[in-house]
């Protein structure tokens, strides 16, 4: 399936609602640890960089991630800081990842890095804001343990839009 748009534009805002829809919807997925989510919304951006629309991707993870602050009431918060230190981490991790080793290395273990340094990330920031110590600990071990199947699920998602083989092309206006 190939959809032709004369705009980047409107292809970041259509799928920076649809990660922002994405990431909103996580807040009804309880899960049995409070404060853990999976980040289906990386699944988009991960789509973006396998199809080697980088600039989108980054668009895309940026504008969700106001987006999910504004309607989450966490804008330009704490929270929505660590969110967005997160998700700056992360996505230079997914970028670093798929540029440099597009061939030798999966969708699934570059989600699953994505997710660990999303969340080492927001443990760093809050042991330094807070006055912890920041030490290999069980804290760390039970951060990275819980990124993996965050990690797997999101990788799962994002393939299965990989594998709908939808394909984006952006005319230059007047061609």
């Amino acid at each position: 399936m190939k959809f032709t748009y004369s705009s980047r534009v409107y292809i970041i805002a259509v799928f920076s609602a649809l990660a922002s829809m994405l990431q909103l919807l996580e807040i009804f997925i309880i899960l049995p640890i409070p404060f853990i989510k999976i980040g289906l919304a990386n699944s988009i951006t991960l789509y973006f960089l396998k199809k080697r629309e980088y600039l989108s991707a980054f668009f895309i993870n940026m504008i969700r991630i106001f987006v999910g602050g504004f309607f989450s009431a966490k804008l330009f918060s704490l929270p929505f800081l660590f969110s967005l230190s997160g998700g700056i981490i992360s996505f230079s991790v997914m970028y670093f990842l798929i540029v440099f080793f597009r061939d030798k290395i999966s969708i699934t273990v570059v989600s699953i890095f994505s997710a660990v340094a999303f969340n080492l990330t927001q443990y760093f920031l809050f042991s330094k804001i807070f006055g912890g110590v920041m030490e290999y600990d069980t804290t760390v071990s039970v951060i990275i343990l819980l990124s993996i199947p965050a990690g797997i699920i999101t990788a799962i998602v994002a393939n299965g839009i990989l594998n709908l083989n939808v394909d984006i092309v952006i005319t230059k206006k007047g061609s």
